[in-house]
């Protein structure tokens, strides 16, 4: 069992439990807080499920695809958007975007993406779902 009271080495005191590296951190306060963020596996294994779906499923009509995508998307925040996790689930829109727009660019045809029309396809047109916090200290 990790000691969470200790000052003595707090480069090394932190665990990964349940998709979460559980570490000691100061609040804006100064006071000693519990803080959890995403699991770097994790975090990665989502990031690969999501590329290898966008890559299988690219053929779909584009609204249906990003509807798809917002389920994922959706439930990923929804276990994950907690407090001091939001770098974690940015990340994740960030990479989904990322590779949304590289197999977008593969599908064929003389569809060429550029920056700003992608970025009015997933902000206006089709939106992706947006990182939210659902479970917060505030909150309970």
């Amino acid at each position: 069992m990790v000691d969470l009271n200790s000052e003595r080495g707090k480069s090394g005191r932190s665990f990964d439990f349940l998709g979460f590296t559980h570490y000691l951190s100061k609040s804006r306060k100064g006071v000693k807080v519990l803080k959890r963020k995403t699991s770097s596996k994790r975090l990665t294994r989502a990031i690969t499920t999501m590329h290898s779906f966008i890559k299988q499923n690219r053929h779909m009509k584009l609204s249906a695809l990003i509807d798809a995508i917002n389920v994922k998307l959706r439930g990923h925040y929804l276990y994950y958007g907690i407090t001091f996790n939001s770098r974690g689930i940015s990340r994740f829109y960030f990479h989904v975007k990322r590779c949304l727009l590289k197999w977008l660019m593969r599908r064929g045809g003389k569809s060429k993406w550029s920056w700003y029309n992608f970025v009015l396809l997933t902000e206006r047109w089709l939106p992706l779902l947006k990182p939210f916090i659902s479970n917060s200290y505030a909150s309970s």
